[in-house]
């Protein structure tokens, strides 16, 4: 008896921890993606005149691929305390979400650590061809190529079956959100980039809105076991 009870305790400790991950992963990805689309609104309203209107240039460009990286590793924590959240029955889908997250967070932190780190340390005379397959500035690169698979494809994927495990709001802006990710992949895929804002959209102004209601989620979650 005395340690069915002391497993209780401990199944009940660790869901609530599981909650409270949940609430400030998917907090901190809100605010992430606030930060984000301010300093990329600041960097275009103070660009040097001679650069495109949509061009960004250090220091803000450093900062928003910092704060990409960040926010990779906030949405993969968010993805696990989800899978742990979902009923049993829904695992299978949480379980794939997960997985599609951990490989949308490889492949994005990796190119952007490479554009922080070894991008600026090459010569632009004798490194040009290699300094623009590592810009996401323009296409086609292969950085941008593979931070477009990342965001468009693999995290698509993880929001569309991450949102099963909800309903109302919650679900419909996790849907939205992935499934604008998925349309926009059209692009790089059939070359037309116009249609990637499809998934700009999906993933810079949806997606902070679903991870809201998800943080409020969790929260009505911790409130109900207080």
């Amino acid at each position: 008896m005395i340690e069915a009870q002391a497993i209780s305790v401990n199944t009940n400790q660790a869901e609530r921890l599981v909650r409270r991950v949940g609430m400030w992963s998917a907090l901190g990805t809100t605010i992430v993606g606030a930060v984000y689309v301010s300093v990329g609104v600041l960097g275009i309203l103070l660009r040097p005149a001679k650069e495109n209107l949509l061009q960004q240039v250090d220091p803000y460009l450093a900062i928003l691929e910092a704060l990409i990286i960040v926010s990779a590793l906030t949405l993969v924590t968010l993805m696990c305390a989800l899978h742990l959240h979902a009923p049993s029955g829904r695992r299978i889908l949480t379980l794939t979400a997960l997985s599609f997250a951990i490989i949308f967070a490889v492949l994005t932190s990796s190119v952007h650590f490479a554009s922080l780190t070894v991008a600026r340390h090459l010569d632009p005379q004798a490194d040009a061809g290699l300094i623009r397959q590592l810009s996401f500035m323009s296409w086609p690169t292969v950085a941008l190529c593979l931070d477009l698979l990342a965001w468009d494809l693999f995290l698509g994927l993880s929001f569309v079956l991450a949102a099963r495990v909800f309903s109302g709001r919650t679900r419909a802006f996790l849907t939205a959100c992935g499934w604008l990710c998925l349309a926009g992949f059209l692009g790089p895929v059939s070359g037309h980039l116009r249609l990637q804002f499809l998934a700009i959209a999906g993933y810079g102004f949806v997606l902070p809105i679903a991870c809201a209601f998800v943080g409020l989620h969790f929260r009505r979650e911790i409130s109900r076991e207080s």
